[in-house]
């Protein structure tokens, strides 16, 4: 075939969210510089955050029919209805552009509707260049924010974010409650109205929220990629006075970590049976007993004693506790409490959850 009897079509393909790194777009079709309908057909370049661009040379005369995957048939695009989409065409001519939305990826396909009260947004695929994954960020309102435009709010960081709203996405279908009980105690004028950022743990948790581990740069991520972003994207209130931090087990041990080596950013740290001795890993000890300056933080310790492993982060916790008193922390910034029922899952934890609020951002 003569070259005259060539044509170029470019294809921009924008996504409606970023692909996380090291995903890619591909364009396959009925030419065989498309593959041949393989999956991986044509490869795109990223050219922006959510675009992807490639060119490729067919036959001006043939109808050309296209598809949209990420590398093969299970993640090809879909329609917004959730129903695959169907071949899309370029008929003969000329060179030209194709510019393509994709609604939705078939294996990322949005599940049942959020259990969520409230208003709430989520932002996936957040990079840190810090970590191994990205991973989901699911920010919830507070119930005046869309209708006060100037009005600036505390925020609270959790971890283990698919566990803190919604009991889909939550082990044993049981979440935190923390949208429910955050908007019952501010209608109840029990508590300020609060921003809370809940972060999606990864298949890393055990190495992100081990302060022996990678629990240095997990806390990176937070201060220099997250917090920055929250604060730039919505009407928070920045200060180390209106920022705290939560989690429960090894979210615990780590909302600790960030809150006692990061007392500029937080003022107080909520930890639900921390895991301060795990596997008899002393790190938090050693750093509480070898800081020179104690910070002027404020922690809400939680544990159940119900099973055995709530019996054994209690010892840690008291034990964490009793430090933290030899060293000079008062009742006014420490409150220990515990649960002789209470069992190592979230069901405990969400009955606890109006404790800990109220004694970070209580009224």
């Amino acid at each position: 075939m003569n070259r005259s009897d060539m044509r170029q079509v470019t294809f921009e393909i924008i996504t409606r969210t970023p692909l996380p790194v090291g995903e890619q777009v591909f364009v396959t079709g009925n030419q065989h510089v498309l593959g041949d309908w393989n999956a991986e057909g044509l490869p795109l370049t990223r050219t922006q955050d959510n675009v992807w661009s490639g060119t490729a040379i067919v036959p001006a005369g043939e109808r050309l029919e296209y598809k949209i995957t990420r590398g093969d048939w299970t993640s090809e695009e879909i329609l917004d209805s959730g129903s695959p989409s169907g071949n899309h065409i370029v008929e003969p001519g000329g060179d030209l552009t194709v510019q393509h939305r994709v609604a939705a990826w078939q294996d990322t396909a949005s599940g049942p509707t959020p259990q969520i009260v409230g208003d709430y947004r989520f932002h996936e695929g957040f990079h840190s260049k810090y970590l191994r994954f990205d991973r989901r960020v699911i920010v919830w309102m507070p119930p005046s924010y869309q209708q006060s435009q100037t009005t600036r709010y505390p925020v609270l960081y959790m971890h283990d974010g698919q566990q803190v709203f919604d009991p889909q996405t939550s082990t044993w279908k049981q979440d935190w409650q923390v949208d429910e009980w955050c908007t019952q105690l501010i209608d109840e004028g029990k508590l300020r109205e609060i921003i809370v950022v809940a972060v999606y743990s990864t298949e890393d948790r055990f190495v992100e929220y081990n302060p022996s581990l990678a629990g240095g740069e997990y806390t990176r991520f937070f201060l220099e990629e997250l917090k920055p972003f929250i604060d730039r994207e919505y009407r928070t209130l920045p200060d180390r006075a209106n920022t705290a931090v939560a989690g429960a087990s090894m979210g615990g041990g780590i909302s600790f970590y960030m809150a006692w080596t990061h007392p500029e950013v937080f003022f107080g740290a909520a930890c639900l049976s921390p895991a301060f001795r795990f596997h008899d890993d002393s790190r938090l000890f050693e750093i509480v007993r070898h800081t020179a300056q104690i910070p002027d933080t404020r922690f809400f310790f939680y544990c159940g004693l119900g099973d055995p492993t709530e019996q054994e982060l209690a010892e840690g916790m008291y034990a964490m506790a009793d430090l933290l008193r030899e060293r000079g922390f008062g009742s006014s910034r420490i409150l220990t409490t515990e649960d002789p029922a209470g069992q190592h899952n979230e069901m405990a934890w969400a009955k606890h959850t109006p404790e800990w609020l109220r004694f970070l951002f209580g009224k």
